[in-house]
């Protein structure tokens, strides 16, 4: 237990500390959402690799799946998904977020939010299920044919990007969570 933490105590149960392990306010979340959309709107040509971009939603989505659980993963991937589908998405992205909040939010019960191999394995897994979702959506619903191959090549960078952003996103609140307590 960290020491100057404050510690919340949950019924009969063990005292829980506070500071890293309390799941951010979805108010938080969803700025941070808006956020993440506006900067991949903004500047996300200058972060293409081989076709693919970074998405900044996905893993916020992934990582409050992880975090807060299906619920909360669900909406923050609601909302965000309409937001990007509102700044110029196929109209995909709002079954897609949906659909990656709500099933990594179904692994927060089972591994630790803030294991560095759990994130990353969800972010990845997250990222082919959005992007298949869209291809499914854009070959179905919208008769868009022929967008496999060039969504399968951006999709397996689009994993790389993404996992990397995610290592360093979770290292990076590691040390915040840390800085102090040395």
């Amino acid at each position: 237990m960290l020491r100057g933490s404050p510690r919340v105590l949950f019924g009969p149960q063990r005292p829980v500390d506070a500071g890293a392990t309390a799941p951010p306010r979805f108010s938080l979340l969803l700025l941070l959402a808006a956020v993440a959309v506006l900067l991949q709107v903004t500047f996300a040509h200058a972060w293409t690799l081989r076709g693919a971009q970074p998405s900044l939603l996905t893993v916020l989505i992934v990582w409050t799946g992880l975090r807060c659980g299906p619920t909360t993963g669900g909406w923050l991937g609601l909302f965000g998904g309409a937001l990007e589908d509102a700044l110029g998405g196929g109209g995909a992205n709002v079954l897609g977020g949906a659909l990656v909040g709500f099933l990594s939010g179904l692994l927060s019960s089972r591994y630790f939010a803030d294991s560095l191999t759990v994130v990353i394995a969800a972010v990845a897994g997250g990222t082919i299920v959005r992007n298949a979702v869209t291809y499914i959506v854009l070959e179905v619903a919208f008769g868009d044919r022929g967008t496999y191959h060039r969504l399968a090549h951006a999709t397996a960078w689009e994993v790389l990007l993404n996992c990397t952003l995610a290592a360093i996103v979770v290292l990076a609140l590691r040390w915040w969570s840390n800085r102090g307590t040395s």
